[in-house]
């Protein structure tokens, strides 16, 4: 049988990771002592490393002027090629991590997080056993490729700068109530109830009564009868323990309106909101699981809602 031997060519000199993270870190503060602090040593230790990477190579990389440093020719070429290849290779740490390792890290609000996500967290380990999905639930807009994190799902129009984006679920607004609150708000219609029942207000969405009412054309409702609480997680347990009609927002009551424990008094054609996109960071190839779990997640997405 044929043999076949691949060999690695390399360069006559490889400069230590060590002076190559000190390079980009001095030109990307461009002053000795921030970079010195931002890698955790004294400025005479990076002032150490720049030297022995210029040694190595045989050029000069940066001038020192008094606004702080300027690349030469080399040093800008140099710091191009540098930071191509720290890229792809802190890509191939994450990779052969997350292999091991078997995590794939997602963020997202934390009322999706609660109300969506985690109820379908038993059918994605019975699907992918090996896969361990981190949820970083947060309203903070996270920067994934800078905090290495695998998946983001946000909410908006689907255009972020550095990211790529899918489609994932559309949200759409009506009012739901406990089963007997519902019946009560059918029998007497919106006119007929508005004046004596309750309505919880979301605090973080103050204006959403008011726009739904002028889409049918009907009164708002009056203040004196309605209770504001600070998020939706509040609404909500204010809803399932009747405590008055709610503003439900889709696609966080769906499990809700399936198990019967809400219902849409009023019908389910309500107010389109924005959507909610799955994002990765572009200059990033998902690996095997981060794709699988993309899958699974679309897939979720795109299963028929019972209300």
């Amino acid at each position: 049988m044929t043999k076949f031997h691949v060999w690695l060519v390399m360069a006559d000199y490889l400069p230590p990771l060590a002076t190559i993270r000190a390079f980009l870190e001095v030109t990307a503060q461009r002053r000795f002592n921030r970079a010195a602090e931002a890698l955790g040593l004294t400025e005479s230790a990076v002032s150490h490393q720049l030297r022995k990477l210029e040694d190595g190579l045989g050029v000069r990389l940066l001038e020192r002027n008094p606004d702080g440093i300027a690349l030469t020719e080399a040093g800008a070429r140099f710091r191009e090629k540098a930071e191509q290849a720290m890229r792809l290779l802190n890509d191939a740490v994450e990779e052969v991590r997350s292999i091991e390792l078997g995590k794939v890290s997602i963020t997202l609000a934390r009322a999706l997080a609660a109300h969506w996500l985690v109820p379908r967290y038993a059918a994605l380990h019975a699907a992918h056993p090996e896969i361990e999905l981190q949820l970083l639930p947060t309203t903070r807009l996270c920067d994934l490729a800078r905090e290495r994190i695998d998946l983001g799902i946000r909410y908006g129009d689907g255009v972020w700068p550095g990211l790529r984006a899918r489609h994932l679920i559309e949200e759409v607004c009506f009012p739901v109530a406990t089963p007997t609150l519902a019946r009560e708000w059918r029998r007497a219609g919106w006119d007929g109830s508005g004046s004596k029942a309750r309505i919880i207000v979301n605090g973080t969405h103050p204006g959403e009564w008011s726009v739904w009412c002028a889409q049918f054309g009907w009164a708002r409702p009056d203040q004196r009868r309605s209770s504001t609480l600070e998020s939706f997680d509040f609404v909500v347990q204010a809803g399932l323990a009747g405590a008055g009609l709610i503003m439900g927002r889709r696609p966080m009551i769906d499990d809700y309106l399936s198990r019967g424990e809400l219902e849409a008094p009023f019908g389910t054609a309500g107010m389109a909101g924005n959507n909610y996109f799955l994002v990765w960071p572009a200059d990033r190839l998902p690996n095997v699981r981060t794709r699988a779990v993309m899958d699974w997640l679309l897939d979720c997405a795109a299963r028929p809602a019972k209300a």
